[in-house]
């Protein structure tokens, strides 16, 4: 597909919208198309849409898209099909609140994720109790995957024999081996975030908003420990994060420029 599609997401009202608002306004060349994942059920309702978008808007199209974990698959592909079809080359910028589902539903080109600054560190981090509880969990409702790693199958059973039912316990030498292999490194240092900063580890691009949230910035150990958690994340992946803390509804703030500059090269459209 020749579209250049970029997902922006993060907690609710964290300024999403004011970071897409900033791209349309003064980064891309051509209109962009705009979609906005909404998961039904959710208390968020579709804004009033003319019969024609305006053309102040700044968009070739919006489109109010409304999922369930089931229909994600689907109805997102499809929506990007159709503005294909009319548009090969455009670019497409994708607005959701934190959730796996959409995460995971397209590969997309580029991920932008948007926060306030944090006023305690447990806001983006789990306690060291939970987050070893969510690693155990992850690993006890994964059989299959228990199986391949550590060879957990019946005796005298080989690896296209019946599969099981039952969830196993892995020893303690099993646990250690597992958790300094990369993978392991990798899982551990995932599920210290909290549940809505899980996109986090996966961006090219992190805006911190400082319009919103704690206003102390300089020295705020979330924030440092946000930045290591992502430098870290850098060696074992070899993607490269970069964390932008600016306010962005201030035009005159430096931070903020240089925001712009980085993600000009995302708003080029597809190729």
């Amino acid at each position: 597909m020749g579209l250049g599609v970029i997902f922006v997401s993060g907690p609710r009202r964290s300024g999403k919208s004011a970071v897409i608002r900033a791209m349309i306004d003064r980064l891309f060349r051509r209109d962009p198309h705009y979609i906005r994942l909404v998961r039904i059920g959710s208390d968020k309702r579709p804004p009033k849409q003319p019969v024609k978008i305006p053309p102040d808007l700044g968009v070739a199209s919006a489109h109010w898209l409304q999922y369930d974990d089931d229909r994600i698959y689907e109805v997102l592909p499809e929506a990007l099909t159709r503005i294909h079809r009319d548009d090969r080359f455009g670019a497409v910028v994708i607005e959701a609140d934190a959730d796996p589902a959409v995460r995971h539903a397209y590969p997309y080109d580029h991920r932008v994720f948007v926060m306030p600054v944090p006023t305690n560190v447990h806001d983006v981090f789990r306690t060291p109790q939970e987050a070893a509880g969510a690693l155990q969990e992850v690993l006890k409702d994964t059989t299959t995957f228990a199986s391949e790693m550590f060879g957990l199958l019946d005796e005298g059973l080989g690896a296209d024999g019946p599969a099981r039912e039952e969830r196993y316990d892995l020893t303690a030498t099993q646990w250690r081996g597992f958790l300094y292999s990369p993978l392991g490194e990798e899982l551990t240092t995932r599920v210290q975030l909290q549940p809505p900063y899980h996109g986090l580890v996966e961006s090219d691009l992190v805006v911190v908003n400082t319009a919103l949230g704690d206003p102390q910035i300089e020295g705020n150990p979330c924030l440092d420990k946000a930045s290591a958690l992502l430098s870290y994340m850098g060696k074992l992946t070899g993607r490269r994060t970069e964390i932008h803390v600016c306010d962005l509804y201030c035009e005159d703030d430096p931070a903020g420029r240089k925001l712009l500059k980085a993600l000009r090269p995302m708003c080029r459209g597809g190729k």
